[in-house]
């Protein structure tokens, strides 16, 4: 979407990439392992921009179905004149810390895409062509120690036989094995939804034996 005309914000915004420089990938993606460049950062190079009279405005907007939509518009401040995009993604948790991760995920990927600042590694598409991957293994049933609990679990699909099948450090390992910090992780940017959904009956699992043992 735009304004009529957008003549003397497309000037503005010549003058501004002709001197940006990308945003600095100081933070690192686990996942994925590679290079990113967190918000912060990504304002902080927006500065030619708004420079050149470029303003940047980003508002949320409601969608109760599971994903979080986010408006990004660039108005020229002298003429008024201006530009907007839409982007709509999922968030990998349904809580308070998972709406917030992918609305901070949706601000600086809008960003960058509506500047022409490059905020990622470039890792030549590798990452989007890779087929998804279907589990199709059987759980084996809980470990007896687990089975004779009789406190209520959260989530009953067991997880001790899942085996990540993704990434680099843990790929082929029994998820029990796997760190609880990884997997909190994963669960708020993970993208195949089995292992996003394996990783929370995990943290599940740990978290109700916390409880256990606790009052005990």
């Amino acid at each position: 979407m735009q304004s009529e005309q957008i003549t003397e914000l497309m000037a503005a915004l010549n003058a501004a990439q002709l001197i940006a420089v990308s945003a600095k990938k100081t933070s690192e993606n686990p996942f994925f392992h590679s290079k990113y460049a967190d918000l912060s950062t990504v304002w902080e190079a927006l500065a030619p921009f708004r420079e050149a009279g470029i303003v940047f405005t980003q508002c949320p907007e409601d969608s109760p179905d599971g994903y979080i939509v986010l408006d990004t518009q660039l108005t020229h401040a002298a003429s008024g004149q201006w530009i907007r995009s839409r982007l709509k993604i999922r968030v990998g948790k349904d809580d308070p810390q998972g709406a917030g991760s992918a609305l901070t995920y949706a601000r600086r990927y809008a960003l960058g895409c509506m500047s022409g600042l490059v905020t990622e590694e470039d890792d030549d598409a590798s990452a989007a062509s890779q087929p998804a991957k279907t589990f199709t293994q059987k759980f084996p049933a809980q470990p007896q120690a687990i089975q004779d609990i009789a406190a209520p679990v959260v989530n009953q699909a067991p997880s001790a036989g899942f085996l990540w099948k993704i990434g680099k450090d843990h790929k082929g390992e029994s998820i029990v094995t796997i760190p609880t910090s990884y997997l909190e992780w994963f669960v708020q940017n993970g993208k195949l939804a089995d292992h996003v959904q394996a990783a929370s009956y995990e943290l599940d699992r740990r978290n109700n034996q916390t409880v256990i043992a606790v009052g005990t």
